[in-house]
């Protein structure tokens, strides 16, 4: 049972049918009979009931379509199994929750259930947790399967509190979007009763209007894909920290349009009923203005967050725009709403020495709009979408000021766009009733009459409009024209944060910027650090290799290389045990290819063979740990981050970047553990460069040019060709070690072709005569690749003429296996190398069928034999034991 919990796919299964399970019951709860005085009903059959209007009737009406809407939850659930990832689960979970606790709270104020009813309540409460913790348990070992390791910022975030933070700001989101329940959206009074018009009405208070069914069920649909949204963030929050931050901001603002969403038809339905005649009000405006407050939260959370992931990506300083452009802003939009103090309508009636006048203030038109000309409900109507828009742009404003958005200087833009636009709409309606006073004599009698100033009728009266918004306009300008003058729409990036502040205990000061350390920004840039410092340390290369020359080896040969590496391996401190047939077959193989597999079972050796090699020729040996998760070339070659401008490579590119430094010296890229992800997936392009010439294996590892600035001057990496090209050195050979279990994926023929395969297949027998530990010998890579072209073209092997290679061909041609010119040319390059290392000896058969067995024969374990007997009889008349042997060991399936 123990094994079974440790595999993702019994832990889902046992997920899904929790699911299932809870569900039913939740079914079995519906449809149970309840207890006195219902014991002739049950929660459906009160559900259908609801139009009589009582509480219980209504609430198990919510009931019965919260049950309904829960086969969702449970499709969610099958879907993010199927997907591998955990939001539909998490969502399973908060829903079939919430719902337990609804069925508590129906029961507390009716007493209605059962015992049993309550009974299978908690049990599917209890069944509920389990999901959640089979869940956690599942994507840890998702995880842990897939080799994934949290980098470095999500390390740091991890130990930071913003995660936790945001996490309390969503949920308090979550709940003021829940007042838009409780708050009515608008009251009516009539005949000295007020009618209050809350969605909570339909399910306590009995309200079966249609218009706010209606609503609430909107509301309500709302709400529930809100809290969808609210578990899909919650998901990352395990495991993704940095992709949770950025849901739970999408989701925040989401919540901040939806509460903007019910002021606007709370304001639509009271303008509506006043123009009607009625006292209408709203209060719609309570959940925005409490969602303003959250979203003046997340910006400083934001702030912090954006400092720390800078102080992660940038080595340098931290910037971010200056207060100014905020304080244009918040000017501009005082401006706007002092509006409302203006006389936007002056008029003014004489008569002989007689002069009455009535001044319409912004406030005053928004108060009276209702006994005003429909030109003046326009003019209302214009002042509560400006003041709604210039609202919302100054918090859009301040928010993107308090959370270091980097498109600042835009934002700053748009606000002052919009009240720009909104003053001098106003200040030309002011100018409308001017020019059209002629016109609208019966309006202004009315409109005096409306504020208690009565006019004589048959008088001929001389009559002027106008209007005060102009100075409105003028202040809009002047603060328009600094901002001109001051470059309040440029972003520039005045204010630093030091890079050794912690960005969650740093205090934000402002510190002034002065031109020197702009200057120092923009003239001395370096794109890749890492490189730069490769590129610092030839004198130390250098160096080295001036030591390493006094350890070479004199009059260096094949055998003497392999000897050797044997009696290093012996005597070094690990007393590793190899053969000299062992070090020959991998010499040899590195003479016929760029590429070789070692592939077996763990603690065979596989590892350490290449390593000890390394040390013991004064070679170099990097150690690439390949992860399952890699699915493209990018996990080994690096990535470049386009908001830093900087590119960072992995382990693997600055071990080729290091070899192209040292060309002299031989150099191992050893990729651990290879086939633990497909290897057609990151090697791809690797496995095609082996088709070309030494001189034509290039690789681009991006598309733009990098090179470093300093002092106003482009200095070019010392390895690199037109600043983005890595040329691979001859002087480097790819090692992979390939483990074959169920935790791997199996080596393609693709790669099979064009690698020379070592296999491991048995235990190294313990080392007991060793000595002392020898000393190193250098054979540096010309050397190492003279020995290699001498022995191929010395060879006397013909792989094309080879009567024992046409035999075999024969024996395989009945399995689809055949070979080509490539095959056919590694095959003579090895035993021509192989031959070279025993000069004394006749190993022409055992090369072959050595060569033979790793590249040809091997193909046949994915084959199926119907006569594995006969097969083992022509091998043997050929005299291929090993051949023979691991036909043997094949299965017969």
């Amino acid at each position: 049972m123990k094994s079974l919990l440790k595999k993702p796919w019994f832990l889902g299964t046992l997920i899904f049918g929790l699911t299932i399970l809870v569900f039913f019951m939740n079914l079995w709860i519906m449809s149970l009979s309840l207890a006195s005085p219902y014991e002739e009903d049950t929660i459906f059959k009160l559900a259908s009931n609801f139009r009589n209007g009582g509480f219980i009737e209504i609430f198990s009406f919510v009931l019965m379509i919260v049950f309904y809407t829960s086969i969702a939850p449970v499709l969610f659930t099958g879907f993010s199994l199927l997907r591998k990832n955990g939001w539909g689960i998490l969502s399973g979970v908060i829903y079939f929750l919430g719902y337990a606790i609804t069925l508590i709270v129906y029961q507390t104020l009716y007493r209605s259930m059962t015992i049993f009813q309550m009974v299978l309540v908690i049990i599917s409460i209890i069944f509920v947790l389990a999901i959640f913790v089979f869940f956690v348990l599942r994507n840890k070992i998702i995880l842990q399967n897939k080799g994934l390791q949290k980098d470095e910022i999500e390390l740091k975030l991890s130990a930071t509190k913003i995660p936790l933070v945001v996490l309390i700001i969503d949920i308090i989101s979550m709940l003021v979007f829940f007042t838009t329940f409780i708050i009515p959206i608008y009251s009516l009074t009539e005949g000295g009763n007020t009618y209050f018009a809350s969605a909570m009405n339909v399910i306590f208070g009995g309200d079966t209007s249609i218009q706010l069914i209606v609503y609430f069920l909107v509301n309500f649909g709302l709400f529930l894909a809100l809290f969808l949204y609210f578990t899909h963030c919650l998901s990352f929050y395990f495991f993704d920290k940095e992709r949770f931050i950025l849901k739970s901001n999408t989701y925040i603002n989401v919540n901040f349009i939806a509460t903007i969403l019910f002021f606007l038809l709370g304001l639509t339905i009271q303008m509506y009923y006043t123009l009607l005649g009625s006292v209408a009000q709203t209060f719609a405006y309570i959940p925005m203005l409490l969602m303003i407050v959250v979203i003046f939260i997340l910006a400083i959370i934001k702030g912090k967050y954006n400092a720390f992931i800078e102080l992660v990506y940038v080595d340098s300083k931290i910037k971010y725009a200056k207060i100014e452009p905020l304080a244009y802003v918040v000017l501009m939009t005082a401006t706007s709403v002092l509006m409302l103090l203006l006389h936007i309508v002056k008029i003014s009636i004489i008569f002989d020495n007689f002069t009455y006048s009535v001044d319409l203030t912004g406030f005053e038109i928004l108060r009276d709009y209702t006994n005003l000309d429909p030109g003046y409900r326009i003019v209302a109507y214009i002042l509560v979408v400006m003041l709604i828009a210039v609202g919302i742009s100054l918090i859009v404003t301040i928010t993107s000021y308090l959370s270091k958005y980097r498109q600042f200087s835009s934002i700053v833009k748009f606000a002052t766009g919009i009240n720009m636009f909104f003053i001098f709409i106003i200040a030309i309606s002011g100018y409308y009733f001017q020019i059209a006073q002629t016109i609208n004599q019966q309006v202004i009698f009315e409109i005096f009459a409306f504020y208690g100033i009565n006019l004589p009728s048959g008088l001929d009266y001389d009559y002027q409009i106008g209007t005060d918004a102009m100075y409105a306009l003028i202040a809009a300008t002047t603060i328009l024209s600094v901002m001109y003058i001051r470059k309040a729409f440029d972003q520039e990036p005045l204010s630093e944060l030091a890079v050794n502040q912690n960005p969650l205990e740093a205090n934000q000061e402002n510190v002034t910027s002065s031109s020197t350390l702009e200057e120092d920004t923009y003239q001395n840039f370096d794109p890749c650090p890492a490189f730069s410092v490769l590129d610092s340390n030839m004198d130390e290369y250098k160096a080295d290799l001036e030591r390493r020359k006094t350890f070479k080896a004199v009059e260096p040969s094949l055998n003497d290389l392999v000897l050797f590496v044997v009696d290093y391996a012996r005597n070094s401190r690990l007393h590793l045990s190899y053969t000299p047939e062992d070090i020959a077959t991998f010499v040899a193989g590195l003479g016929a290819t760029k590429l070789s597999i070692l592939q077996g079972m763990s603690g065979t050796g596989k590892t350490s063979l290449p390593k000890i090699f390394s040390e013991a020729v004064f070679a170099n040996c990097d150690i690439i740990e390949v992860e399952s998760s890699w699915k493209d070339k990018n996990e080994l070659l690096g990535y470049y981050n386009e908001f830093s401008m900087k590119y960072t490579p992995k382990k693997f590119t600055l071990a080729l970047y290091k070899a192209a430094l040292n060309q002299e010296i031989l150099t191992f890229i050893l990729l651990d553990e290879m086939n633990l992800s497909r290897i057609e997936y990151y090697f791809s392009d690797f496995l095609s460069l082996m088709e070309n010439e030494e001189n034509q294996r290039e690789l681009k590892l991006i598309n733009i040019k990098l090179n470093r600035k300093e002092d106003n001057q482009e200095i070019d990496y010392l390895a690199l060709e037109n600043g983005n090209t890595l040329k691979v050195p001859p002087n480097v050979w790819f090692i992979g070690t390939a483990n074959r279990d169920e935790s791997t994926f199996v080596i393609s023929d693709k790669v099979y072709d064009r690698a020379h395969t070592m296999n491991f297949t048995k235990r190294a027998p313990k080392v007991r005569n060793y000595t002392h530990p020898l000393s190193q010998k250098y054979y540096d890579y010309q050397s190492i690749d003279k020995l290699f072209k001498t022995a191929k073209q010395n060879g006397n092997f013909d792989a094309e003429n080879s009567e024992l290679i046409k035999q075999v061909e024969v024996l395989l041609a009945p399995f689809n296996i055949s070979f080509g010119n490539r095959i056919l040319k590694q095959i003579e390059d090895f035993v021509n190398i192989y031959k070279a290392c025993f000069p004394n000896e006749d190993v022409e058969s055992e090369a072959i069928e050595k060569i033979l067995l790793s590249k040809v024969v091997a193909k046949l374990e994915v084959k199926t034999i119907d006569d594995k007997e006969k097969l083992e009889m022509e091998f043997e008349k050929l005299n291929l034991g090993q051949c023979v042997a691991f036909i043997k060991r094949l299965d017969n399936e």
